[in-house]
C-alpha cells in the first residue's frame, strides 16, 4: 500500500501539470491570426521585441515566478535496555535533522511571432 501512494501522487501531478499546459496552449492558440495590436491591448506591452528573420517580429512577455518547498524534519531515535532481575536500565538518544523551506525562482516566457502585416502566425511558451 505504501509503494502505491508515491505512484498515485506522481500520476496526479502529471495530469494537473498537463492540464495547465493545455490551458496555456489554448490561450496562445486563440491569438492566431489576430493583429498584434489586439494582443498588446490585452496583455500590455511586451518586455522584448526581436526580428523574426522574415520581415516580422517576435514579441516576448516574461514573468518571474517562484515557489517554496515545505520544510521537513526527520527524527532518528536509538535506544538500548538491559533487564536484570526485576529492574530495567536503559538509555535513548534522538537526533532530529531539519531542512528549512527552500524558495526557487524561474522565468515564464510567452512568445508570439508577427508577420510583416502585423498578424500573429506562430507562438511558443516556456515555464508554467
Amino acid at each position: 500500500m505504501r509503494k502505491s501512494i508515491p505512484i498515485l501522487l506522481a500520476t496526479i501531478s502529471i495530469f494537473s501539470l498537463s492540464g495547465c499546459a493545455g490551458q496555456i496552449n489554448q490561450t496562445m492558440q486563440s491569438w492566431m491570426g489576430h493583429h498584434y495590436s489586439e494582443l498588446i491591448g490585452s496583455w500590455g506591452p511586451p518586455q522584448q521585441v526581436f526580428d523574426d528573420g522574415r520581415s516580422g517580429r517576435i514579441l516576448i512577455w516574461t514573468q518571474v515566478r517562484s515557489y517554496t518547498s515545505p520544510g521537513t524534519s526527520t527524527t532518528q531515535t536509538y535506544g538500548q535496555a538491559t533487564a536484570y532481575d526485576d529492574y530495567i536500565w536503559g538509555s535513548a538518544t534522538s537526533h532530529t535533522t531539519y531542512t528549512p523551506p527552500q524558495t526557487y525562482g524561474y522565468t515564464a516566457y510567452r512568445m508570439f511571432y508577427i508577420d510583416k502585416d502585423g498578424l500573429i502566425y506562430n507562438w511558443t511558451w516556456r515555464g508554467l
